[in-house]
């Protein structure tokens, strides 16, 4: 545990799974509307199982940010730092897209959220859905939960971490710039480029 005052970093339990659901539905927003269209109350229980499968079978470890008294969750971030069953992943996710949005949405869906496309390899940690709430932004609190990622990155023998960032999201851009991350590819997409207002798709690397 690590306590930036007046905040505090602690590792996500599994209590804390519906939490950050709700604040990767909020930071993403315009994405999920895209995705989801009118469905969107079902955005926050999907994303809600996709959280829990990534920490039972993806190698994921989750880490949150508390503030106030009583305290609230107000910022995460996910880590892979061990292997992926990529087999359980894709067959959970699509199985809770048909179940909450039928065949076809949830083929719609897949489709969109299948980009970027990642291919994890055994000494690089990966560090994905980075998000502070609204209220506490201009906090520190993305820069100092990038770096207790790659503390735990360097505590599983990384040796490199890398994310995905998309090519309009100029913020996030600067803050993994300024921790020394550089673009190690790119993909494009027609299909995000479209629906989602992005084309690009950036792989950020940094040596640890």
């Amino acid at each position: 545990m690590t306590t930036v005052e007046p905040f505090t970093i602690r590792l996500a339990q599994p209590d804390d799974e519906p939490v950050i659901a709700g604040l990767v539905v909020e930071g993403f927003l315009d994405k999920f509307r895209s995705v989801f269209g009118g469905r969107m109350d079902q955005s926050m229980r999907i994303m809600e199982k996709w959280i829990s499968l990534e920490h039972a079978s993806g190698g994921v470890t989750s880490l949150v940010v508390e503030a106030g008294a009583p305290t609230e969750i107000v910022a995460s971030v996910g880590v892979r730092t061990a292997d992926s069953r990529e087999d359980v992943l894709a067959r959970g996710l699509w199985t809770t897209l048909r179940r909450n949005l039928g065949f076809l949405r949830a083929s719609w869906a897949a489709a969109l959220l299948s980009h970027p496309r990642y291919s994890g390899t055994s000494s690089e940690a990966y560090v994905e859905r980075l998000v502070v709430a609204p209220q506490y932004q201009s906090h520190g609190l993305g820069r100092s939960l990038l770096h207790a990622a790659e503390a735990l990155a360097r505590d599983a023998g990384k040796d490199t971490v890398g994310l995905h960032v998309s090519g309009v999201n100029i913020p996030a851009l600067k803050l993994y710039e300024d921790e020394g991350y550089t673009e190690d590819s790119r993909q494009r997409s027609l299909m995000t480029g479209y629906f989602l207002n992005i084309r690009d798709w950036l792989y950020l690397k940094k040596t640890l």
